[in-house]
């Protein structure tokens, strides 16, 4: 009997020793990803694996409540509109850094403008991009005025982490990317890129001593590894559980399964920006009919993602439901492509890049839109690269003529995703339309609420038909832990240690 690719994988990976690290320890958790950390640099990148490791080190103002229905305080006490372009937040009194530099509203002015600065090249930039400037009247009040008003609260909606601004002023960019000092729950021990990095409890944490006195987060690519990890007790949680996987883990003596439907949408984007035949939106449309999503979700990840038919998930405000997803029409892929000068297909070869180990299946989805572009006649050649890599080469654009990405918009409002990844001068959108760059523009500064959304449905209506983007589905994200771990998952993907605990 001929086995699948997954099934060898899975075998190899139960069947190779591993090694128990340090996950056993009593006062110890450790925590598996698919990739690395790129950075320790809170106010550069802006993706999950990142921010995880970020997350226990740094605060934000204010974050989301567990279950993502509101905004929880954290270095902000509170916050307020006091004019029409003016929002004042007061904040936390009794804070330090790790080293002992007292919170200040300095320190939130410095990371915002740090955001701003163009020569610094944030892919944050648009958490704060409605910000004019920052006022600070007194250490513990900041102010921030907006070019216009704006329904949402800047630096919270979509929070950015607070550095320390003496710190930083002092060492410069290079330094702190490897050497963070925040306010968070845990200070860095050490890190070995690609193997370990190890976190300690900060003991000058204003929250109080946390629950876990001693953090690693160890990467591991390959799910099946991943799996093996959990199984000898060598970590004691994964992310990115593949199906496959999931009645074995639910089911270990040691092991259980975790689960929550996630913010995250993953896409394949077409890089508008470059020539080629990408840039042909028959082409763009042929293809969101050549696939069969749910045939993907179905095979891939077994059921567990949501078809979609546009960038924002349902439940989000923006979302449009009349946007119906591109279904599998063979025949109507066909026909467009012949309107594009591609009669079955011939003359049309395009290649397309993934990721592999940064988002559940993403390699598998990846191949099986490849063999499902092929029979339409399309010659598709799928590769995959390491997620560090990969990520730099899309903050340049530099990746044509399509590539995988998955976006978590954990501000549940259709702003984070279309500003970020579908307007022109987002840092990592290949997508330009000034249609859609003025409807966004206006929903961002518009107080009606009704009105507001009526400009994000013709924004998204555009985007749909124009088709920048194979339309793919919304994640379920898989987790296992051990069952010495108490712990659930959050539909934004963060992975916030101190809401741990060890039986």
């Amino acid at each position: 009997m001929r086995r699948s690719p997954l099934a060898v994988a899975a075998l190899l990976a139960f069947a190779s020793p591993f090694v128990p690290a340090s996950a056993a320890d009593p006062g110890t958790v450790t925590i598996t990803q698919g990739v690395d950390t790129s950075t320790l640099d809170p106010l550069k990148a802006s993706v999950t694996p990142d921010t995880n490791v970020q997350a226990q080190i740094f605060d934000t103002l204010a974050r989301r409540s567990a279950d993502g229905s509101s905004l929880v305080p954290q270095l902000a006490t509170s916050w307020k509109r006091i004019a029409p372009t003016v929002w004042e937040f007061k904040l936390r009194r009794g804070v330090t850094f790790s080293n002992g530099d007292p919170f200040t509203s300095a320190d939130v002015k410095y990371s915002v403008e740090k955001v701003l600065d163009p020569a610094y090249k944030s892919q944050q930039l648009p958490r704060v991009d409605t910000v004019a400037r920052v006022e600070t009247p007194d250490p513990l009040t900041v102010r921030f005025i907006t070019k216009r008003p704006t329904p949402l609260a800047p630096t919270i909606t979509r929070p950015i982490f607070i550095a320390d601004a003496k710190f930083w002023q002092e060492h410069g960019d290079a330094y702190v990317a490897e050497h963070p000092m925040g306010t968070g729950p845990y200070v860095l021990k050490s890190w070995h890129r690609d193997d370990a990095l190890e976190l300690e409890a900060n003991p000058r944490y204003w929250g109080g001593p946390p629950p876990i006195a001693h953090v690693v987060f160890k990467p591991m690519p390959e799910s099946g590894t991943r799996v093996s990890a959990l199984r000898t007790g060598a970590t004691d949680l994964i992310t990115n559980v593949p199906f496959q996987y999931a009645t074995l883990l639910a089911g270990g003596t040691n092991t259980r399964m975790a689960s929550a439907r996630s913010v995250r949408v993953l896409y394949v984007a077409f890089n508008t920006l470059q020539p080629g035949p990408q840039q042909n939106v028959l082409v763009r449309q042929a293809l969101n009919y050549a696939i069969d999503v749910p045939a993907i979700v179905k095979a891939v990840l077994g059921g567990r993602a949501y078809e979609l038919g546009e960038p924002i998930p349902p439940s989000f405000f923006g979302y449009d439901p009349s946007l119906a997803p591109y279904h599998h029409d063979l025949a109507k892929a066909k026909e467009l492509l012949a309107k594009a000068g591609y009669p079955d297909g011939k003359g049309l070869s395009l290649t397309l890049y993934a990721p592999q180990g940064r988002y559940n299946g993403d390699k598998e989805v990846a191949l099986a839109i490849g063999g499902q572009l092929q029979a339409a006649g399309v010659h598709v050649d799928v590769r995959t690269q390491e997620w560090v890599s990969y990520y730099a080469q899309t903050l340049r654009r530099a990746i044509s003529p399509m590539y995988m990405l998955g976006w978590g918009n954990i501000t549940y409002d259709a702003d984070n995703t279309l500003s970020s990844q579908l307007v022109s001068d987002a840092v990592s959108s290949t997508y330009a339309n000034p249609a859609v760059d003025k409807l966004v523009d206006a929903a961002r500064y518009e107080l009606d609420t009704t009105k507001r959304k009526a400009l994000y449905a013709k924004a998204l209506r555009i985007i749909h038909d124009d088709a920048p983007w194979l339309f793919l589905f919304q994640y379920e994200d898989l987790y296992a832990t051990s069952k010495r771990l108490q712990w659930q998952p959050r539909p934004d993907e963060a992975i916030y240690c101190t809401e741990m605990r060890l039986k």
